[in-house]
């Protein structure tokens, strides 16, 4: 339904990612927590650039409409939903999990996909049951996050790499030129022609778009005046081994 790589396969994705509102996810369903993502390379890592501005980003009905009915994807029925351009029936069949957070997620996604007159069924399972299907190439659409384990940006480009289908690559991406771009990144040492890299990674991101990056999610912390030490970390997650408490800092009850 919307994998492929002709160009009304391609439309269609980026039809749907221009046409969710990243913005309104991010308010609705993170409480305001987040900036809205360029592309796979994360915050913090070697070649993010702040300036750098995609179409990720972009959330534009009217742009997704047009693309839609210039490939194809119109009403033919006159049911009021679009329908594939050889008239079989559109629907995302879209996996979530049963709890807040993702069913807010779907809400907004549903809604935005009504607007541009997109059909939308919400398949609710177990998160476990999600990544088993996926990782077998038994789901179509999922929304979930990564994080970056390390300062390299090269990490979030294993999910475009097509010898990791069946593990990181859950879209099941399989493009020569994506492959070699990997491969680059493993070998090029840091500086210009790694940061190109990169770069032209990004590019065939955007152009294909079997995944849509919605957000950089922030994080708030709090923490009682008598722990000590705490900071956390960029790349993972261990914090505790370098706390400690500090009595004399604690409030008078």
């Amino acid at each position: 339904m919307v994998g492929g790589y002709t160009p009304d396969k391609v439309a269609l994705r980026r039809a749907i990612g221009l046409g969710l509102d990243a913005k309104n996810t991010i308010n609705y369903a993170y409480a305001g927590l987040g900036t809205l993502s360029q592309g796979p390379t994360m915050p913090n890592t070697t070649a993010y650039l702040p300036s750098f501005k995609s179409e990720f980003s972009d959330y534009d009905p009217a742009r997704a409409r047009a693309l839609l009915d210039l490939y194809g994807y119109v009403d033919r029925d006159g049911d009021g939903w679009r329908d594939m351009p050889d008239g079989s029936p559109l629907l995302l069949k879209v996996s979530t999990t049963p709890v807040a957070r993702d069913r807010k997620i779907a809400e907004v996604l549903t809604k935005n996909m009504t607007a541009i007159g997109i059909r939308v069924q919400s398949l609710p399972a177990q998160w476990p049951e999600n990544l088993k299907a996926a990782r077998a190439g038994k789901l179509q659409m999922w929304s979930l996050g990564l994080l970056a384990a390390a300062p390299d940006s090269s990490g979030s480009y294993a999910r475009f790499d097509s010898r990791q289908i069946g593990g990181q690559n859950l879209a099941r991406v399989r493009l020569p030129a994506f492959d070699a771009l990997y491969d680059r990144l493993q070998v090029l040492p840091d500086g210009p022609e790694r940061t190109a890299a990169f770069r032209e990674a990004e590019r065939l991101a955007v152009a294909y778009m079997p995944y849509k990056f919605t957000l950089n999610r922030l994080s708030l912390d709090m923490a009682q005046p008598q722990l000590v030490g705490y900071r956390r970390a960029v790349f993972w997650q261990d914090w505790w081994q370098y706390v400690d408490i500090d009595n004399s800092l604690r409030k008078a009850r």
